[in-house]
């Protein structure tokens, strides 16, 4: 039998989905949450009168599944023309966890429908980390591919290059794996001294898809991207920048100053151009023939790699915090 708490909260989990769309987009400048949308709120209600529950009332039931928007894993604004998404999870080094993606690409569709005509992607001013790549605590160990079409990583960097609006990565800090790729699809590269890159998939073992590969190799030079996948190691700023996989390296002081300067000048620009010339981009970049014979070889290696025990060991020595043991089986 559960008590009048536990029944709040079981109730509340069910109609959480309605009420976080009733909430979204509707956090004013001082970061309260206000419903904008009374189709959403006719929703929750007609829901919530279909469970009923003996003592408790639609007050507590509201309170329990009200999305807690202080502690968003995502941030955004808009001033002016120019929107900012910040990533939000310093507690887990703004790792690309599936809620975190999830809010990150509603803010890309919430700023890119608004009046935004340039949209920052950042971590938290001062931050060491700007994001630690792929949530390891969500790659499968059964025996499943972890990196599908559908996977959270591959939606928000196809958001990313499919969104009319050009997208600045402004990066403090140190980018691991995954984060890797999605600050290479962003439109530019803004980097502060000291930041650093690493694409680690050989490091923990994970077999990563040819969409993603394919990402890298629109970045920078097969040479640099071999070395990047081959070795895991970090390269510094000011490497990347001799490179191209970054547009500008300043001091830490000067990087907010620097990329609102670029995002001044874009907005100065017609935006429905600018859309077409990203648009023409992106075709172009994607316009690689691959047969269907040539994409089966190369998902049948994958299959074996995440069937392999060096997946496991991958996967396991990353949580217990030491070097991988891999033995090629």
């Amino acid at each position: 039998m559960l008590d009048t708490t536990q029944a709040v909260r079981r109730c509340a989990e069910q109609l959480q989905p309605i009420f976080r769309e009733q909430y979204r987009d509707s956090i004013d400048t001082c970061g309260r949450a206000k419903p904008r949308n009374p189709e959403s709120s006719r929703r929750f209600h007609r829901a919530a009168m279909r469970t009923p529950m003996k003592g408790i009332t639609m007050a507590q039931i509201e309170e329990t599944a009200k999305p807690d928007v202080q502690n968003a894993l995502v941030e955004k604004s808009l001033e002016g023309k120019v929107g900012t998404i910040t990533l939000n999870n310093r507690a887990k080094l703004n790792a690309l966890s599936a809620p975190l993606i999830e809010e990150l690409i509603a803010a890309l569709s919430d700023l890119t429908n608004s009046e935004a005509r340039v949209i920052v992607l950042r971590a938290p001013k001062g931050a060491k980390v700007w994001s630690a790549g792929h949530d390891v605590k969500e790659l499968p160990t059964n025996g499943r591919d972890p990196l599908t079409y559908d996977d959270p990583l591959r939606r928000v960097v196809r958001a990313i290059k499919e969104s009319p609006t050009p997208i600045i990565a402004m990066v403090e800090g140190s980018v691991w794996g995954g984060a890797c790729e999605v600050v290479m699809s962003c439109d530019f590269v803004v980097a502060a001294e000291g930041s650093t890159f690493a694409i680690t998939p050989a490091k923990l073992g994970v077999p990563y898809d040819i969409e993603g590969t394919q990402s890298f190799m629109q970045s920078v030079g097969l040479p640099v991207v071999k070395e990047m996948l081959f070795t895991a190691q970090p390269i510094p700023a000011d490497r990347a920048l001799r490179v191209g996989l970054v547009n500008h390296v300043v001091p830490a002081d000067q990087l907010e100053a620097t990329t609102t300067q670029i995002a001044e000048y874009i907005t100065r620009n017609s935006p429905l151009v600018i859309s077409l010339l990203k648009e023409e981009l992106h075709v172009l970049a994607e316009a690689n023939p691959l047969t269907a014979e040539g994409f089966q070889r190369i998902q049948a290696v994958r299959r074996r790699i995440y069937d392999s025990a060096d997946y496991q060991e991958g996967i396991r020595s990353f949580f217990e915090r030491r070097a991988p043991q891999f033995q090629g089986r």
